[in-house]
């Protein structure tokens, strides 16, 4: 008989196994659906009308975090994770559609979902992946004392009933050794990947915050209009040299988006969107003059 047993892993494995067969995120699934559309409006150059796709899949409540067990935290990182997910995309299609502050609600909510579902994972996950560590290395040890023992049952071609209990035995400790190295890794991974998911956002956030606080102080350098945010606006929506400074029809786009955000009205703002998108001339036509007829003699 082998030298020692080696007792089933307990109901945790189940949990995790279970883990592996829950249902794709419901977020997941939607944002999966929608790029798409997402990316061709983008693509196009329609950035309000991609802003306003990507805003339909936000919740209106933030789904709870379910720390019950294992199998509830893994499904609410990954549901975490999708939203967050979802708000990047929502972070990047307002910057471009002009809703600066929008995107940088977007990042900052991004930011504190990752924040929050690594934090409610950090300390049960380190105690499981402890837990299937300390499990594969009692397997190891188990495998290494009856090592000889293994290799002359697995040699011989006819075993007695005793004989084939204790292969048996040592072949289940071999598949439980495999089964937890699998699962640190499965947990691992998530921790890993959560954490580093945590950390994406603050450069995000900050990058929204320096392009907000670089308007406002452009606007109250603005002498002539004394820091009047829609005289600023006019003032350069009316000037060549700025819209060409953006580049490139994207760059310009993004530009006019702004413009058209921090002042709607602006007939002048929607009127270089237009000939931008090829939906009126460069220049106002101007209705001709009537020719005036001469006198009569």
């Amino acid at each position: 008989m082998l030298m020692r047993t080696y007792a089933l892993l307990p109901a945790l494995l189940l949990s995790a196994a279970l883990v592996a067969q829950a249902p794709a995120a419901s977020f997941g699934d939607r944002l999966k659906a929608e790029r798409p559309a997402v990316e061709k409006l983008m693509v196009d150059l329609q950035y309000p009308e991609a802003l306003k796709r990507v805003e339909s899949l936000l919740p209106a409540v933030k789904p709870a975090f379910d720390k019950t067990n294992n199998q509830t935290m893994v499904q609410s990182t990954s549901d975490y994770m999708d939203l967050c997910q979802t708000y990047r995309l929502a972070l990047e299609t307002a910057d471009a559609a002009g809703s600066w502050e929008k995107a940088l609600d977007y990042a900052k909510t991004a930011k504190a979902l990752s924040a929050e579902s690594y934090a409610a994972i950090k300390e049960p996950f380190t105690q499981t992946i402890a837990y299937y560590v300390q499990a594969g290395a009692r397997a190891k040890q188990v495998l290494e004392e009856n090592d000889a023992r293994i290799k002359e049952l697995k040699g011989k071609s006819v075993l007695d009933p005793g004989e084939r209990q204790e292969l048996d035995l040592a072949i289940g400790v071999e598949k439980e050794q495999v089964e937890d190295a699998k699962w640190v890794k499965f947990f691992q991974t998530y921790l890993d990947v959560t954490k580093r998911e945590s950390e994406t956002y603050d450069p995000m956030v900050k990058v929204m915050e320096d392009k907000l606080k670089g308007e406002v102080n452009q606007v109250e350098e603005y002498k002539a209009g004394k820091g009047d945010k829609l005289k600023w606006v006019e003032a350069v929506v009316s000037s060549p040299a700025y819209l060409e400074a953006q580049g490139d029809k994207a760059g310009k786009a993004r530009f006019l988006y702004r413009l058209a955000v921090l002042d709607p009205e602006s007939k002048k703002v929607q009127h270089q969107l237009d000939v931008l998108f090829g939906r009126a001339p460069a220049t106002p036509v101007k209705a001709a003059k009537p020719v005036k007829k001469g006198k009569k003699g």
